[in-house]
């Protein structure tokens, strides 16, 4: 790969490995890539990670249980009706909406089928949007026309997927899935509604630590009070992927496909190192590496395990 000297890479692997390890693998050869980092994916490929992410940063989520198979496989503080998901299944697999208490073992053990720790969250009843923010060139975030889903209750995989009779994903599988009058972008929602779903997504791509663009689904209760219910933080930019499709909607030139995944591979591309600044960086530091002369003099104070040099230090806050 880094024989090729590329420019720029855009991921296409949507597995667990490709969204995380193969992009560490890319941040190491120093090639700059489009997206959300390996350390902010992570986290949000685990729902349960995620809602306690956001829940500690004062971010709303549905209150629930984390289940671990073998540990604990019962909910202990929530009651129907309940949402019971596995905690690393997307596109809504393994997702059932318990309405009786005696339906709720056989959801838990269907989730459990597909991983080892699931998700039981209180059901939101009401409405759900999705909302993206997008990071403009200044750093400053932008929130999307949002997308609302007519629902009954529940997005299930039905709604996202389509598949033939044998089960199998059809080859158009997503434009399949979707039916005239299921959804509406921009969503029409009120302008209090607007703003806490905008501040909400703002503060929430803060907290998980993305870059260029993040994604939610929300539900929003009958108070016009909303809850992330997860985020989806990869993208691959096609005229039929989520983000450009709302960003169509935008009103601007610079948004809409391709031109704002153009923007982002030039930012992207420029982040890219040159030969001569990393052979400069290098001998900087060897310049100023410290000898067995400058050694000695180094101050260090040692407080609860952690060794600190005198004199002034960078913020790990600041970019």
């Amino acid at each position: 790969i880094d024989s090729l000297a590329p420019d720029v890479m855009v991921p296409h692997m949507f597995c667990v490995e490709g969204m995380t390890r193969f992009r560490s693998l890319f941040d190491l050869l120093d090639i700059p890539f489009l997206g959300n980092h390996e350390y902010t994916v992570w986290p949000a490929t685990d729902k349960a990670t995620t809602k306690q992410l956001l829940d500690a940063c004062g971010v709303r989520v549905p209150k629930g249980n984390l289940l671990v198979k073998g540990q604990k496989e019962w909910p202990s503080s929530v009651r129907v009706p309940l949402v019971v998901k596995p905690c690393n299944e997307d596109n809504s697999r393994g997702i059932t909406l318990v309405k009786r208490e005696e339906d709720l073992a056989a959801a838990i053990e269907y989730a459990f089928s597909f991983d080892p720790r699931v998700v039981v969250d209180e059901y939101i009843a009401g409405r759900e949007v999705r909302a993206a923010c997008v990071e403009e060139a200044d750093g400053t975030l932008t929130v999307l026309p949002k997308i609302e889903y007519f629902l009954t209750d529940i997005r299930t995989s039905a709604h996202k997927l389509a598949t033939d009779q044998s089960g199998k994903l059809k080859s158009d599988a997503i434009q399949a899935a979707k039916k005239d009058g299921d959804r509406q972008c921009p969503a029409d929602l009120s302008p209090v509604l607007h703003e806490r779903i905008n501040a909400m997504v703002k503060e929430a791509h803060r907290v998980l630590k993305c870059r260029h663009y993040s994604l939610y689904d929300l539900r929003i209760d009958a108070d016009e009070q909303p809850y992330i219910l997860e985020a989806a933080l990869f993208c691959s930019f096609s005229p039929l992927s989520v983000i450009p499709s709302m960003a169509q909607h935008a009103g601007r030139e610079d948004l809409k496909h391709p031109n704002f995944f153009h923007s982002l591979l030039e930012r992207a591309a420029a982040e890219k190192p040159s030969q001569s600044a990393v052979v400069a960086s290098c001998a900087g530091a060897l310049a100023n590496a410290p000898t067995t002369d400058t050694l000695a003099g180094l101050t260090r104070s040692v407080s609860d395990g952690n060794s600190t040099k005198s004199g002034p230090s960078a913020d790990d806050e600041s970019a």
